[in-house]
């Protein structure tokens, strides 16, 4: 096996693993992600699990990181089909739109996230550092920095309704927000 071939396997044999552990959170919540059960569903043995993650804590870093990484690429993408770049706020209108076109609800998310808080904070860092870098970028983007931060703070809200249940708006309240924020990104 070429060494492409080897890295395309060991990749997907990690993705496949950090979907497993997912849905055994999603489906039966932090507590039951056992580095048996993520193996059982992955139909994968445990050895073979560990390979990959050493541990429960590498495993949903694993799932933090692939969270992260999946966000940055939205981010990039929607920086890149920017049709104003070079305007104030470009950042910051990219960042919201990542937020709409990445599926940021979805029940992995909350499980990764819960399960790093659950299993260990510390967890979290790379989550905290990405976050305090987006906040540079925000407040970089040529807009009173208090009205960009209120912008990333409603989008962290309405994020976290969603993970949590809290106050969900109505899909057309929902879009309206979307689109007041879009607009406040361009003044």
């Amino acid at each position: 096996m070429t060494t492409s071939k080897t890295t395309k396997s060991t990749s997907a044999t990690r993705n496949a693993l950090l979907e497993a552990a997912a849905r055994v959170m999603v489906a039966h919540g932090s507590k039951a992600l056992t580095l048996e059960a993520v193996a059982r569903e992955a139909g994968i043995s445990k050895g073979g699990l560990l390979y990959h993650f050493p541990n429960k804590e590498a495993l949903i870093a694993g799932m933090l990181q692939q969270l992260i990484d999946q966000k940055t690429a939205s981010l990039k993408h929607e920086l890149e089909q920017d049709d104003a770049p070079d305007t104030p706020g470009h950042w910051l209108r990219a960042y919201i739109r990542s937020y709409e076109n990445h599926n940021t609800h979805s029940g992995a998310m909350q499980s990764a996230l819960l399960a790093a808080v659950a299993e260990n904070p510390e967890l979290l860092k790379p989550w905290q550092e990405k976050f305090a870098d987006w906040q540079r970028q925000i407040e970089a983007s040529e807009l009173d920095p208090a009205i960009a931060t209120v912008i990333r703070l409603a989008i962290n809200g309405l994020t976290f309704a969603y993970l949590f249940g809290l106050g969900v708006p109505q899909e057309s309240l929902h879009k309206q927000v979307i689109e007041t924020l879009l607009k406040l990104a361009q003044q």
